[in-house]
Order: structure tokens, then sequence, then C-alpha cells
């Protein structure tokens, strides 16, 4: 047993062990009021804990430590509340051993707060503290904390178990908003159904533990509390209150919490202190609450964004900062609260919608795999969307190299509060639920898959397992119409740029692709002086539409109601058309595999310039060659076959829409051309070899005179000077005449043995 279990289960030694009556249902649509919140303080359970536990002293302590990721899986963070600050830094000290020997002290800094809750009690030290390149793979630290190192005074040791890196588990939880059942209106001092609320999301994080027993982070999407007004509202300390319920669950000092802000939190000052979030140096995304930020773990990089801040410019600033932090990552999270692809009522077409018009491009524009929201008390799986068009991949419940962005909307994780979902199913909607029972979500990513699967708060099954997978490494349709729309067509030939621009106007089609004037026209809205929260604010905190006018006076408010008009944005107009078709997964592919070719197919104008050059110089050398058989001169044939190889050449130079790779094919076939031609070229006199050095007789018979030169008969016959004289012979030397004779015979003899010996010699080969 865990040491941080063994400590829960002291505080819970006088809980008497009573199994809860509370109801479990199958996942699906329901309209019914939810009843979770009385049914709960019916339970013996609950009645003990919150006599013996939470009314004990949990409920007057909002100093818990939370752990949060660090920059990457070897980095850890710390903060917590203390009633003093001390005179010396806080501390953690970390070990491998439960007694402590042998550890590691990190010091870190206390800020100067002054904070308060229901109870009376003050904290005016926040304290953090960073661990950096410290932390191994599977590996059970302890750890302990000081809040002022000028003393001994360490808190009692706790447990931290790392897990790989290359597969692992997170566990993801929405708005556990603690304190928003509220018995009597929210921000009241006497607020009874904290306690429920920590009570049921306590038991979330339990059952979430045992579910995922390798989980090594928790991640939560907004609205952690409930009581939204400004710190100097905040009069009776009711967040700080709502902050013990949160913090209260025991698996928060078993795991690192990452969390976003939620709209309840967003004018508070209180969440940037409880919390010490890496990378948020920058100050982006910022409203009063705290800003963005992100971390890595193993090749999975996580961002985290302030969707209460509508200045898209620096929530990109963010991402790219965080993308060039991890270029090789094989998954990318974003996380934040507004669930701008929900299913739940009036958020999803009310403020959710409306912010879709500045979030959703950021989605594409960084090819998120999935983003994860809140807000929406009800349970909501998209298809793969991409630019507003969700993708049928036919499987609904696994994908294999996707287009697009997955979206999930998470439930209540306290059941604090339950939503209604909207009358009709929108057509991006591939999953939805709103059962009116707390809920969580896992997620296992490994190299080239991540899965979420969905339960509730006992356990069971609450939406449909899905997966993604991928097993290649390709740009996504989007980049490709980035890049294509990026190429400098001065560099190319008229005919291929313009296959890629038509291309592109094929995905765009497709798509449904639009400029959005009206996405513009929100982020020049965005005034941060008036933090998000002020009725001059076009959109306010909440995300509600409140009078955005143009410059010709035009009210883009839809008539009685928060959300803006038809006209105003094209991806607005485009998601609210619940009619709008799906695309078929076969179309994408079909879209990206032609502005593939079309890309790859370019042809540089340099290169067909290089190729008319080879050309005209080819021209030039066939125009000033001369076939025969002296030196300088080529052999027969080779002057038409050059001519051929020009021609065809420039029949490809002169096409407007020959593609990169017949430029090249052409220019390859020249350079063989050339090569062969000059081969052809006669360059030194051939010496005939003597034993060669024979005419031929029309019958194929050869004769040689003794100096070499040959004479042929009409008959064919050769014959030497000697013998030409035959008509005049010496009479007196009959000897000599008759030798002449038998010579004679005999040569005649001889070229027929010659000519058979030749004909057999053919006739064998």
């Amino acid at each position: 047993m865990k040491l941080g279990k063994k400590v829960a289960a002291v505080s819970m030694a006088a809980v008497m062990a009573v199994s809860m009556s509370i109801p479990s249902f199958a996942y699906g649509e329901t309209t019914e009021d939810s009843t979770l919140i009385s049914d709960t303080q019916k339970v013996t359970e609950y009645q003990t804990w919150k006599t013996n536990v939470w009314d004990a002293g949990a409920r007057t302590n909002s100093a818990n430590i939370v752990m949060t990721p660090g920059a990457t899986a070897k980095d850890l963070n710390f903060a917590w509340y203390s009633e003093a600050k001390g005179a010396k830094a806080p501390a953690v000290k970390i070990s491998k051993n439960p007694d402590m020997s042998k550890a590691s002290v990190f010091t870190g800094e206390a800020l100067d707060i002054n904070r308060k809750n229901t109870s009376g009690k003050v904290y005016k030290a926040a304290n953090h503290v960073s661990i950096e390149n410290f932390f191994e793979e599977n590996t059970t630290y302890y750890y302990s904390y000081n809040s002022d190192t000028a003393t001994e005074n360490w808190s009692a040791p706790r447990e931290y178990t790392t897990h790989s890196t290359s597969s692992f588990q997170t566990i993801l939880v929405g708005d556990p908003q603690t304190g928003a059942s509220g018995s009597s209106g929210q921000g009241t001092v006497d607020d009874l159904n904290i306690a429920v609320d920590t009570y049921n999301w306590n038991k979330t994080l339990e059952q979430a533990m045992k579910t995922a027993e390798n989980a090594s982070f928790i991640l939560s999407a907004g609205d952690q509390v409930d009581y939204a007004s400004s710190d100097e509202a905040d009069t009776n300390g009711v967040r700080e209150a709502e902050y013990a319920g949160f913090l209260y669950p025991d698996a928060l000092r078993e795991f690192p919490l990452a969390t976003t802000i939620g709209n309840h939190e967003s004018k508070g000052t209180d969440y940037q202190y409880h919390y010490n979030n890496p990378n948020s140096e920058d100050n982006l995304g910022a409203t009063k609450s705290g800003s963005d930020y992100y971390f890595s773990y193993g090749d999975v990089l996580f961002i985290s964004l302030n969707s209460n801040n509508r200045n898209v410019s620096e929530h990109r600033a963010l991402m790219q900062k965080a993308m060039d932090s991890h270029k090789d990552a094989k998954w990318k999270v974003v996380m934040f609260h507004h669930d701008i692809y929900g299913s739940g009522q009036p958020h999803s077409n009310t403020d959710g919608a409306n912010l879709r018009v500045l979030f959703a491009p950021l989605m594409d524009e960084y090819d998120i795999d999935i983003c994860l929201t809140g807000h929406d008390h009800s349970y909501a799986r998209t298809f793969q969307l991409i630019d507003g068009k969700a993708i049928d991949y036919g499987n609904e419940n696994t994908v294999s190299d996707p287009e697009g962005t997955l979206y999930i909307a998470a439930g209540s994780a306290s059941g604090s509060k339950f939503y209604d979902l909207a009358a009709t199913k929108q057509y991006y909607i591939a999953e939805r639920s709103n059962t009116q029972l707390p809920t969580f979500s896992t997620i296992d990513f490994t190299s080239n898959s991540l899965t979420i699967k969905t339960y509730d708060y006992n356990g069971n099954k609450y939406a449909d397992d899905f997966t993604i997978t991928k097993n290649v490494d390709k740009d996504t349709l989007l980049e490709l119409v980035e890049q294509a729309e990026n190429i400098d067509a001065s560099l190319y030939t008229a005919g291929t740029v313009a296959a890629v621009n038509t291309a592109v106007e094929s995905v765009k089609a497709l798509l449904n692709s639009q400029e959005d004037a009206g996405a513009a026209k929100l982020e020049e809205s965005y005034d941060a002086s008036l933090n998000s929260d002020n009725n001059k604010d076009p959109l306010n905190y909440y995300g509600y539409a409140q009078d955005l006018t143009g410059s010709g006076g035009e009210n883009y408010k839809r008539d009685g109601t928060q959300a803006l008009k038809a006209g105003f944005s094209a991806l607005l107009d485009k998601t609210m058309d619940n009619s709008q078709a799906k695309v078929t997964a076969s179309s994408v592919d079909t879209a990206y595999t032609a502005l593939t070719t079309a890309i790859s197919n370019l042809t540089k104008v340099s290169d067909v310039e290089n190729l008319n050059q080879v050309i005209a110089d080819a021209q030039k050398k066939l125009d000033n060659a001369v076939e025969g058989t002296e030196v300088g001169q080529y052999k027969e044939g080779a002057k038409a076959d050059l001519e051929k190889a020009i021609l065809a050449a420039s029949t490809v130079a002169g096409n407007e829409v020959a593609t990169s790779s017949q430029i090249a094919e052409a220019l390859a076939n020249m350079e063989t051309a050339l090569k062969s031609f000059d081969a052809a070229k006669i360059t030194e006199t051939v010496t005939p070899n003597p034993d060669d050095n024979n005419s031929q007789n029309p019958d194929g018979n050869n004769s040689q005179n003794p100096d070499g030169s040959n004479s042929q008969t009409p008959d064919g016959n050769n014959q030497d000077e000697s013998s030409n004289n035959a008509s005049n012979p010496n009479t007196g030397d009959h000897t000599s005449t008759a030798a002449a004779a038998g010579l004679a015979v005999l040569c005649v003899l001889s070229g027929g043995a010659v000519v058979y010996l030749k004909k057999r010699g053919n006739k064998a080969e």
C-alpha cells in the first residue's frame, strides 16, 4: 500500500463502511433534474465523513500542497499555502527512502498573499518550489516540505511514483466546481453543499486511482472552484473555502495536477498561487488568475490555454514556443476550459460557439491531435474536425492516421452541476451523454496510439472507448495547403503552379473554407485592460456576445440571444448549421493525394531553362556535324539519332504543364543522346591489318599480289602482273609455263577450299 493511501486510511478511520445507495445509470441522454446532491446527503457514509472529517478540520484547510507537472517528466513543481511567510525560503526534500534518509533538498520562493477562508483562517504566503532534471522513470520517491527552512518543521513524508514516459496514462476530469451545488446561492458563507461536492469529488478521484493504476498525472479542464467574483468582492473568503474542498482528495498528494483556468476562476488571483505551472514566465494569455503554460511528458506535448483571454496572438505565441520546445512530439494535446465543440445548453450555441471562432483555427494551425475542454457539465466527443468539417472514418471507435482534431468535452467530476444537452445533436458530435453522475476519463498514450475511456464515479463505463493510431509521419492536409499558398510562383512554371492552385481550391471547396472577417473582428475587440469582464467588452469573460458593432453601426449580436448572428463568422455559420454534411475519409484522401502530387510536380523555371540550353547546345553541335569516314566526322546515322532526341526534349520543354519529373527525364535522355553522339565521332585513321588487307571477288575468292595489292579479273579470279602477261608467254621456258599453269590451277582449287571453309564456318556460327 502506498504511503499516501495509508494517510488517507487514517484520516477516514472514523468513517463507517456503509455502501453508497446512490443509483447507477447507463450512460446516455437525460432531461431529468439531478437528485445527486440530495441523495448524497442521505447516505450514512457521507454523514459520518462530514461529521468526523470535514467538520472536524478539513473544511478549514486551504493550505494543502499540490504537485504540478514540471517542464518535462524529469521535473516536478510544488505549491502550498502557509499562514506565515518563513524567515528563510520554503523547501521540498526528496528521498528514495521512506525514512527520508539521503534526501535532496530543493528551495523555492514564498509569494506574499493575503487570502482567507470562511473559517477566518488567513494565509500570508504561497510557497512555490520547482525541481528540475531530477526524477527517473519507474521510481518511487518520498517527499516532505517545509514553509520555513529556518526551522525543522518538515511535513510527514508522502509517496510519489513515476512511470514510463514511452507508454503512460493520464486522468481527465472536468468542472469539479466545488460549491456549485450551492445550498444558499453562490458565495454563501455557510454553503452546506461545498461538503457534498467535496465528498463526491473525492470519490471520483479515488475511483480514478483504482481504474488508472499507472496514471502519471491528472488533467483538470477548469472551474476547479465555483465562486466567480473578484478578490475584492470575495470579502468572506468563499473561494478559499471552496479550495479547501477541491484540494482535499488525497490523490492530489500522489499525482501531479495540471489544470486550466475556468471562467469561475478568471477574475481571482488565487489560481496562480495554488498552482506552480511550468513555462508560464512569459505571462501569455493571462487574466488576473494566471496564464497559458505547457509541459512535455515523453513524446507528448501538453498545452494549457486560458480561454478567458481572447488575445489570439498571445495564444499563438505560447503554442509556437511550445512547439519549438518539442519539435519531435508524437502527440500534441491542448486543454482549455470552454467547450467550443460541446453539445450542452446553453454553451454550445452561445459562448462555446462564439469562442470557436477564435480557438478552433489554432487547433488546425498547429495540428493538435486532441483538444480537452470542460464548461459543459456534460460529456461529448466529436468526430475528427478540420476547418469545422467532421470527417467520417466509418468506424466511430477507432481511426488511423486521421486528419483534424478530436474534441472532448468532459462532464462534471463532482456532480455539483449538470446541463441539458442541445435539443438537436450537432453534426460534429459522435457521442454525448449527460447521465447525472460524476465522471472521469483515462487517456492512454503509446508511441503510436491514444485511447480515451470514460467512467462514472462508480467505475462503470460512461461512454464508448475511442482510439486514434498513427502509423505514418506525414504532413497534414492543412499543412499542405499552407505550403502550397506559400510557394513563390515566380520560381515555377505557370502550368504547374496553376495545377497546385487548382488542387488547393479543391481542398477549400471540400472543407468549405472561407476568409473569416468575424474572427479578426473578435480579436480586435479584445481589451486586456477590461480583464475580460466588463459589459463594455463585446465578449465578456464568459464568452457571450454583448454589443459588438461594425464600423457601419451594424449589430452582430443575434436578436434575443447571447450569440453572434448569421453572417458574422464563416466558421460559425458553417458549424451552427446542423445540416452541414460530414465529409468522407475517402474524399479527404483524394484531395490530399491530388495536392501532394501537384506540389511534387512543380517544375522550376530554372530547370526548364537548363533543358532549353542543353537542347540549344545539342542543336548547334548537330548543325556543325558531318557524317562520313574521315577523322572528325560522325558515323552514319548518328545525326538522325541526336535529332530525334532533340525533338523529344523540345516537346517536353515547350509543354507548359510538364512536371518536374518529366523535365528531369528529358534532361537525362538528352545527356544520354549526347554521349552516344560524341561516341559516334571518328577520332583517328584505322591502319589496316596485313592479314586482313584482302580484296574479295564476287564469288568470295580473294587473291593477293606479293606486294600486298589485289587485282581482280572479270570472272572473279585475282592475278599478279606476270599472270596478266600470259598471252605473251616466254616460249623458250616451257617448265616455267607449266609451273605457272599448275600454279593457276592450284590457286583456283585453293580459292574454292577457302570459300567452302568460310561458308562452313558461317553455318556453324
